[in-house]
């Protein structure tokens, strides 16, 4: 077994490499071979290692490697020092047998490799730092973990207001952070958007969490959500958008009434507010089509008018 001095030699070799390499560098092997007085056999070991551990290293021409292009730490969300244990532990892997090594570089593909070499992408809305961003975040985390109620000072159209809530969750909607919270002593659901929170207060009271609180959230389409879903409209959709809609959820409670002759659906949404609709419906014009109620008609028709005259 080599001394722990060998180790901390190797473990500085790797984490040198990969530090060149993750900046963009063509990296030699005789030069490297001479800057670390190793012989090139053992530069070439290196090499071969950090290879076959995960990271895509090319060489352009003989005695010459530099990362691939688009490759970096960054993506892995790796830092120099944890790539350069990690390549260290799989070389060490491979004396302790062929299974451990194999599980070994399983282990190294989930974490390494998950970033790079995923072929999923989802594109989600920006959102902000939350770390960064808002100075009462910690308290607003204790107080959700713990189920303690707060009291929020919360600025609203120029004018500071207080609020004593059960808060529930943190939650982004387009990008926005909001906290979600259910009055103390009231079933009404509120959300505060993170940046107009002036004070956050822990108090020594605590409370349940509403035991509906999952499905509310997972039926919301947009920030508008509520837990009382007391409206029910009716949309038509035209046959050439009918397929989306049977494939996917687009409006919260959303069931399909019928089926007409000429591909076209009736469409039967519950919600709280028109507004968790209205937006998707402007979104689907001219394939969308707003039967009952006749107040939502009249708002969809207002907007659109509006809308019209600005670009006329």
């Amino acid at each position: 077994m080599p001394k722990n001095k060998d180790y901390d030699v190797r473990i500085f070799r790797l984490l040198s490499i990969i530090n060149k390499l993750d900046a963009g560098q063509k990296v030699s092997s005789r030069q490297l071979a001479e800057d670390f007085n190793v012989s090139l056999r053992t530069i070439q070991r290196d090499l071969e290692i950090l290879n076959r551990t995960g990271f895509l290293i090319a060489s352009p021409q003989k005695g010459l490697h530099k990362f691939e292009d688009g490759f970096s730490l960054k993506k892995m969300q790796l830092t120099t020092e944890e790539a350069s244990l990690l390549s260290f532990l799989y070389d060490i892997s491979k004396s302790l047998g062929e299974k451990f090594e194999d599980s070994f570089r399983r282990i190294l593909q989930k974490v390494i490799q998950q970033e790079y070499d995923s072929p999923f992408y989802a594109k989600i809305p920006e959102a902000c730092n939350l770390k960064k961003d808002y100075p009462f975040l910690e308290d607003i985390e204790e107080a959700i973990s713990d189920n303690r109620k707060i009291v929020l000072k919360y600025e609203k159209q120029g004018k500071i207001k207080t609020y004593k809530l059960c808060p529930l969750k943190l939650i982004c909607y387009e990008g926005f952070w909001y906290l979600l919270s259910q009055v103390d002593g009231k079933d009404w659901i509120l959300k505060f958007r993170l940046e107009h929170i002036k004070d956050v207060e822990l108090l020594e009271d605590y409370f349940e969490e509403p035991k509906n609180l999952k499905a509310m959230l997972d039926q919301s389409t947009n920030i508008w959500f509520s837990e009382r879903k007391t409206k029910k409209i009716v949309l038509k959709i035209d046959r050439d958008a009918a397929r989306f809609f049977k494939q996917r959820r687009y409006f919260p409670h959303q069931k399909i009434a019928k089926e007409n002759k000429d591909g076209s659906l009736m469409l039967e949404v519950k919600v709280s507010d028109y507004m968790e609709v209205i937006p998707m419906v402007l979104h689907w014009i001219p394939y969308i089509t707003v039967i009952t109620p006749g107040d939502m008609k009249q708002e969809i028709k207002k907007l659109v008018g509006s809308y019209i005259k600005k670009i006329s």
